[in-house]
């Protein structure tokens, strides 16, 4: 039976239809008894879906100037004022 470590470096494989089929039965008997497997893969399916629409929204120009302004002092070289 896998870990949740094991579990969550093959969900790829997994989600790609790509894993051989007994992998895919011991990955499925770990995610029957681990909930919180359960909701990473759940958040892992969703992720793409999710980032689509982050990229899809337009950011404000006054949070994105205060957000340039923060970005650019923190990221001065070292020795500049």
């Amino acid at each position: 039976m896998y870990t949740c470590k094991d579990s969550i470096n093959l969900l790829l494989d997994y989600l790609d239809g790509e894993m051989p089929a007994e992998e895919e039965r011991h990955l499925q008997e770990h995610l029957s008894g681990c909930p919180p497997c359960v909701d990473f893969l759940r958040s892992y399916r969703a992720t793409p879906g999710l980032c689509k629409k982050a990229l899809a929204r337009k950011m404000p120009a006054e949070v994105s100037a205060k957000l340039t302004e923060f970005l650019r002092a923190k990221c001065k070289p070292p020795g500049t004022t």
